[in-house]
């Protein structure tokens, strides 16, 4: 009995050796303590970027993120002061029509910046990759919800 506890201690052992040094191997290159090689991974492999094109993406990635959150900020803010001016309005006003205004003008701050990082993320790839990846963003920012921005001001 006490050898086939010490066996199964030792198997135990191993199983969780083995799987912490796997699951380390397999996290190393997908977390990072902000998150960036998890978000932009996908990116890496669906064009097939060297590590030298992936690093002027990083860069210009870390560069473009407080842009964006700007963005979401500035258009979530705008658009509960929408949702505040219609909520006490009972007939259309210049405040809702000042409001509409200010949410419009920030969508479209946000689709151009988006766009010429799109441009700028693309120069950095070979340029069939490049169309392909700008075919995408042009797509997701005239069809879709760039950034998740309208979703996050309901």
């Amino acid at each position: 009995m006490k050898k086939l506890l010490m066996v199964l201690a030792l198997v135990v052992a191993v199983g969780t050796t083995t799987y912490v040094v796997c699951y380390r191997r397999a996290m190393v290159a997908v977390v990072t303590p902000d998150g960036t090689e998890a978000e932009l991974d996908w990116l890496k492999s669906e064009f097939a970027l060297t590590p030298a094109q992936y690093e002027k993406v990083l860069a210009l990635h870390h560069a473009y993120r407080p842009v964006c959150a700007d963005h979401c900020t500035r258009f979530i803010a705008a658009r509960r002061q929408l949702d505040d001016v219609l909520k006490h309005q009972a007939s259309w006003s210049p405040a809702a029509a000042a409001a509409i205004a200010e949410q419009a003008q920030i969508q479209g701050e946000c689709h151009a910046s988006m766009l010429k990082y799109a441009y700028d993320v693309a120069a950095c790839m070979s340029p069939e990759q490049g169309r392909r990846y700008l075919d995408m963003i042009k797509m997701q920012i005239t069809e879709g919800d760039p950034a998740g921005m309208f979703a996050a001001a309901r």
